[in-house]
């Protein structure tokens, strides 16, 4: 093997599978040619104890380790080194392919506590329950693979099955009292009584309240005293539990009481151990007499070794003794806990059978201790043995470790001659498992805040930087080495530091929230809005240990609120506005309606005040029309007809209505409009109002005497035509032209309100050209200077090729025939368009879904495919990239189909794979018009 291939070495019998077998044959190649990050994984996973396995590459080509193969069943190993983890794992792909397939696809790591996942192993099907987690393996080319950690934790989770059955049992026939309590509040939320929820029968023996379950304490106990309610109310607010002696003059008890929260939705409560001592506490000067009297009595040896038997029954350590020649005389029952049904040694030759390793940390960790090496026997040479640390096997249980602490003592007559010995075991496997549970969660908290979204910092209690993840230095640009300490204080905006550095050192001296909201230095030289917030982490004293935090970006959501303010400020400023003009009409058609009441008004009086009442009123119409249509738009309401339109028809019925104002102004209308014979898709009507809008604009504000000019341009490689309307009047406040479509934005008008109107149109003018999938923009070179307002519209599918339609019925004339495949689970949609499209020739397949587009793409090919976005069982950006893959498909031109037409919803269709973006409901026309472009040309 070459220096090359090293990375394969040890890694006992799956190293060896791995330097065997054929991986040419597979799409790892060589070993030689893999990349530098599966070559370190490798190395990592066979090298470690843990059963851990790697999935590689899009095929996701299986390697593991000795530890992970005995998980495996003959099922799978050794077939699974080398296969593909789709087809290995076939039978539980749907449970746990989407996640690793999200892992590969870019998405987060991911860990799973005591998870069912059934498997067949060793010929049956069997309920297993393991405790995993996935990880990302990235290089520079990004993910390229999951590192997989997995323990089968079956044996504890039906333990545990076991221990829940017996609670209720252990419940009833514990001797502590158990109780359940929930707090009562009064109506300023202060904790003033408790209801008893759950109480075991001993608890009634302990504190002498009889069916307390449904009763309040003050209920039973009216004069208790308010501490116990504080107590209570403490843990149960702030989750700390607390063993504690308290006595009660109400009750006339003592008691110990071990107290701790528990979870509820809604409610506050508490859990409570009672243990009744007020006859230990009545007692202690007595009990101390009895204590000096036992000890004199020790010197009895029958006493002594009725008391030692009954220390060693109870004593949480296994204990056992020797005599001189090494052959035990008694154990203690944790002894066979510990060790099983251990034999009783006859001599010290006998503990060659003992099997335990040693697990010091020394030079002979992990060695097996010689039978000659127990402490227990060094202790009957006189060696007194004060800590050995071993791993040990218990018999009987062979696959069973624990970890032990044993000291051991010689047994000494009074001439000094060893008589025996004795050795103490305590269990310290807990011990060893926390540790080592504490450092793979220090390794999963680095892991989550790697993945996380925001920056995650972390200081010590003095304010010190300690820890600051990826998204940090991506952020900022700088290296998180660079960040340490106090370093990250250059990142801060100058104006906005001082605020800043005030609050965290008034956090750091009370131990408060810290949150601020403030400007950090973006990579790319930009100050950004963010928001810090940290909260300090407590240990057991409630002392400060760390303080986390985490910094959002939120520099669009400010910016937008700002917008919103004035937009705000706009909307009052159009309100002041409208009542303005609504009120402008009724001061004449008042004072018309006071001068009708007037005896003997002539004729023509009364004519004229008619006339200045229904002037009048047509303003306030008009007025109220324009408020309603806003209102329209802006609800989405307005409903549009998607039909040919001639837009020199639009023009010149615009004009006519727009004529009578502009006559009136002696002003000179001028029309150039060599593009306007041309086609568009949409409603005629409002396509009218929209022009007459600009042209009564231009209008009114264009002093007496003006020139107005409409002009046409027909662009036929951008598929649209563009219609101007320009004047020589008052132009426009280059700081108003950004927001001059805005609803609530307006010049500064005169006093006397010449123009009058509400300001609306524009607004309109916007909304109505959007729904046709135009654009409007406004041109003024400043006040004085004319204006000139562009609306551009697309031109319909005829209008693109007119010599492909025929004047009977453009949208069915002949197409040249594609094979086309439809994807919507809408049916009826599907189906319709299926039958436009073959009514024309085309053939057309009609798919429901993902999976059946897949197994038709499978085994067909198709010219185009039209596909919905929002599918139910897997989204048209997922379905695309599926087809671009199948072979049969590498030709096909894809079509998204989606309600949604915004610029963004664009870019995301053509960011999966798409070639075109149609937006529903399809126009026919010009989806044939586009179907010809696709097809071959002849020959």
């Amino acid at each position: 093997m070459n220096s090359q291939s090293s990375f394969l070495t040890g890694g006992g019998e799956m190293g060896a599978l791995m330097r065997a077998h054929d991986w040419q044959a597979t799409p790892l190649g060589l070993p030689d040619t893999w990349p530098m990050a599966l070559k370190t994984m490798v190395r990592v996973v066979l090298s470690s104890n843990h059963p851990m396995f790697i999935w590689w590459g899009s095929d996701l080509i299986q390697l593991y380790n000795d530890s992970y193969r005995q998980t495996l069943g003959p099922e799978r190993h050794p077939s699974a080194l080398g296969q593909p983890g789709r087809v290995c794992w076939a039978e539980a792909w749907d449970l746990i392919g989407p996640e690793i397939e999200h892992i590969m696809a870019g998405g987060p790591g991911a860990w799973h506590d005591d998870r069912l996942i059934p498997l067949t192993r060793h010929g049956r099907r069997e309920d297993i329950w393991w405790t995993y987690g996935y990880s990302p393996i990235e290089d520079e080319r990004g993910v390229r693979g999951v590192l997989a950690i997995v323990n089968d934790v079956t044996h504890s989770h039906l333990l545990r099955q076991r221990l829940e059955q017996t609670h209720h049992a252990l419940f009833d026939t514990m001797d502590e009292g158990f109780g359940m309590i929930e707090m009562i509040d009064d109506a300023h939320g202060k904790a003033v009584d408790y209801l008893f929820v759950e109480a075991n029968p001993a608890f009634a023996r302990h504190t002498g309240l009889v069916d307390s379950v449904g009763k309040t304490v003050r209920a039973l106990v009216p004069d208790i005293e308010q501490s116990w309610v504080d107590i209570y109310d403490d843990i149960a607010r702030s989750g700390v539990a607390r063993r504690f002696e308290e006595g009660s003059e109400a009750m006339g008890r003592w008691f110990t009481v071990y107290v701790s929260r528990i979870a509820h939705p809604t409610r506050r409560r508490v859990a409570l151990l009672f243990t009744d001592i007020s006859n230990q506490k009545n007692a202690e000067r007595a009990l101390q007499a009895s204590e000096a009297a036992a000890r004199a009595a020790l010197a009895q040896a029958e006493a002594d070794r009725r008391r030692l038997d009954a220390l060693l029954s109870s004593a949480p350590v296994g204990i056992v003794y020797a005599d001189a020649q090494g052959a035990m005389s008694s154990a203690n029952p944790m002894m066979h806990v510990l060790w099983g049904e251990h034999p009783m040694t006859t001599s010290t030759e006998g503990y060659a059978d003992w099997r335990g390793w040693w697990a010091d940390g020394s030079q002979r960790h992990g060695q097996p201790v010689q039978a000659h090496d127990w402490s227990l026997v060094r202790a009957l040479r006189g060696e007194q043995v004060d800590a050995d640390f071993v791993e040990i096997e218990p018999f009987g249980r062979p696959h069973e470790r624990h970890t032990l602490l044993t000291r051991s003592i010689p047994i000494r007559d009074d001439a000094g001659n060893i008589t025996g010995a004795v050795a103490a075991s305590m269990d310290l496997t807990a011990q060893v498992q926390i540790q080592r549970a504490l450092r793979e969660s220090e390794g999963k908290f680095r892991i989550m805040t790697e993945a996380m979204p925001q920056m995650v910092w972390s200081c010590l209690p003095d304010g010190t930087n300690d820890y600051s993840n990826r998204r940090w230095s991506e952020f900022t640009g700088i290296s998180i080495q660079a960040l340490a300490g106090t370093s990250w204080i250059r990142t801060i905006h100058p104006d906005d530091l001082p605020a800043l550095q005030a609050q965290w050192t008034a956090s750091l001296a009370s131990g408060a929230l810290f949150e601020i909201e403030h400007r950090l230095r973006h990579h790319s030289g930009e100050y950004r809005w963010v928001l810090n917030r940290a909260l300090p982490v407590r240990d057991e004293a409630g002392a400060i240990i760390r303080w986390m935090g985490t910094v959002t970006d939120m520099h669009d959501q400010r910016l937008a609120a700002e917008e919103l303010k004035a937009a705000n400020v706009r909307k009052d400023e159009f309100l002041a506005m409208l009542a303005h003009e609504l009120r402008n009409p009724l001061a004449p058609i008042s004072t018309a309606a006071q001068m009708l009441k007037l005896p003997g008004v002539d004729p023509k009086r009364t004519a004229l005040a008619a006339d200045v009442i229904g002037r009048q009123v047509r303003h306030m119409v008009e007025l109220v029309d324009d408020l309603l249509d806003v209102s329209r738009v802006t609800r989405g309401l307005v409903e549009l007809e998607h039909l040919p339109v001639d837009l020199k028809t639009v023009i010149g019925s615009a004009i006519e209505q727009a004529r009578p104002l502009i006559e009136k102004k002696g002003h000179t209308l001028a029309t150039r409009l060599g593009a306007a014979n041309v086609t568009v898709t949409g409603d005629r009507k409002r396509l009218v109002q929209v022009l007459t809008n600009l042209l009564g604009n231009a209008a009114k504000y264009t002093p007496d005497g003006g020139e107005i000019t409409v002009f046409a341009e027909a662009d036929a490689e951008a598929a649209c035509v563009t219609l101007s309307v320009r004047d020589n009047g008052v132009g426009i406040d280059p700081a108003l032209l950004p927001d001059i479509f805005e609803l609530f934005t307006q010049a500064r008008r005169t006093p006397d309100r010449a123009q009058g109107g509400l300001g609306l149109g524009l607004a309109l003018v916007r909304s109505m050209v959007t729904l046709h999938g135009g654009k409007v923009e406004a041109h003024s070179a400043g006040p004085g200077q004319g204006s000139c307002f562009a609306v551009t519209l697309p031109l319909s599918a005829s209008a693109l090729d007119p010599a492909t339609a025929t004047p009977d019925d453009p949208a069915l004339a002949a197409h040249t025939a594609l094979r086309i495949m439809i994807v919507d689970d809408n049916r009826d949609a599907a189906e319709s368009l299926g039958m436009v499209l073959s009514a024309v020739g085309h053939t057309v397949q009609v798919e429901e879904s993902s999976h059946g587009a897949l197994l038709q793409a499978a085994s067909r090919a198709f010219d185009v495919c039209l596909l919905d976005i929002g599918l139910p069982d897997m989204d048209g950006y997922q379905l695309v990239r599926r087809l671009r893959a199948a072979p049969r498909m590498a030709d096909a031109v894809m079509v998204a189909l989606s309600g949604y037409g915004q610029p963004q919803d664009v870019a995301a269709s053509q960011a999966a794979g798409f070639s075109r973006h149609l937006v529903k409901p399809v126009d026919i026309p010009y989806l044939l018009a586009l179907l010809d472009t696709l097809a071959p040309g002849p020959g």
